[in-house]
């Protein structure tokens, strides 16, 4: 349906995209995720036809719409744009806002289809109000009508529920996915919320410095990242340093499978806080590695977060976080025994 093709960008003299190539299917909900600047939103503007790429194609649907022979306006692409601060009228009703993205459609079908619209936003009983009169996800909700107002093929977010509150924002990106799906539409989303591209999206398309990291599911994202920033991109996470010695690789807490790597490399090894299991250390135990303790607790609902020290207790060189279900009794101070999970334990090579 959408298909970004080698896309490169500049503005005032600074690269904001450099080769960015991927796709979207007809009906598929595809999150651009990235750290603020990254360039997410310049891709979404590109593929509205509001800025012109340097070189490489935009096509929609089949269609070239940007490319090195021609431009299509934005008026022509039969995209729906709802933008990070909702760009509502204040000076016009809710109706009427409606409306303005049924420009030229004979006014007995835009009135249908305004109330149409605002049946299915929830929004009957607020079509004379004005935007100031409603609240953040109201507002939301007004503009996404008049996004999809037209019927259009691709519907573009650009962080559309960054400026509710927590409580609201569940709510509100559920109803707006969910209208998105019932119209069938291709949904582009950009959001810097791992969480929220984790939740929502088909694919994931992971950008960073504007160049596409890596593309795929939230299960392939999260399970299989290509590199430290991937893995790390997906909540906190832990590192530490390995060497690699007779085939195994060698670390403070213990030794690892050294997976083809030559020895004498020096590797970081990336943990999440779920993947290392914590077990109490045997009294009087020897110990093979550096010595493990409990530096600290902290109740996180139906789970514990537990520091970690690695080292002497009085001064740990090494800390960790790990996710502890309940079920075992620690207490700082306790001397502690760490397991890997292979599943969540990720070795690159040091850069």
């Amino acid at each position: 349906m959408l298909k970004i093709d080698a896309v490169s960008y500049h503005l005032e003299k600074q690269q904001i995209l450099d080769d960015i190539s991927f796709e979207a299917a007809d009906g598929e909900l595809l999150c651009l995720l990235g750290p603020s600047g990254s360039g997410k939103t310049s891709i979404l503007r590109l593929i509205a036809g509001l800025a012109a790429p340097d070189n490489g194609t935009i096509s929609i649907n089949g269609v070239a719409v940007s490319s090195q022979s021609g431009i299509t306006p934005p008026h022509k692409r039969n995209i729906g744009y709802l933008f990070q601060d909702f760009a509502l009228f204040p000076h016009l009703n809710v109706m009427q806002n409606i409306q303005y993205g049924l420009t030229g459609v004979e006014k007995s079908k835009s009135l249908s289809r305004t109330r149409e619209l605002l049946d299915q936003v929830k929004l009957q009983d607020h079509a004379e109000k004005f935007p100031h009169m409603l609240s953040g996800g109201e507002q939301q909700r007004v503009a996404l009508a008049r996004a999809i107002a037209s019927r259009p093929r691709l519907l573009l977010l650009d962080e559309p529920f960054s400026s509710l509150d927590t409580s609201l924002r569940q709510q509100v990106r559920e109803e707006t996915i969910q209208i998105a799906a019932n119209h069938g539409l291709t949904t582009i989303m950009v959001t810097h919320d791992p969480d929220e591209a984790m939740s929502l999206a088909d694919r994931i398309v992971l950008i960073n410095e504007g160049a596409v990291v890596q593309i795929g599911t939230p299960e392939k994202l999260y399970n299989h990242p290509v590199n430290k920033l991937a893995a790390a991109f997906f909540g906190n996470i832990n590192k530490i340093n390995g060497i690699v010695e007779n085939e195994q690789i060698k670390t403070d807490i213990g030794s690892l499978p050294g997976d083809g790597l030559i020895d004498g490399s020096k590797v970081d090894i990336l943990i999440r806080p779920e993947g290392i299991k914590i077990s109490p250390a045997p009294k009087n135990a020897a110990t093979i590695n550096d010595e493990a303790w409990v530096c600290g607790i902290r109740y996180c609902g139906n789970s514990n977060l537990v520091r970690v020290g690695i080292g002497s207790w009085s001064e740990p060189h090494t800390h960790m976080e790990v996710s502890q279900l309940p079920g075992i009794s620690l207490q700082t101070g306790d001397k502690i025994l760490l397991e890997f999970d292979r599943n969540q334990t990720y070795v690159f090579p040091k850069t």
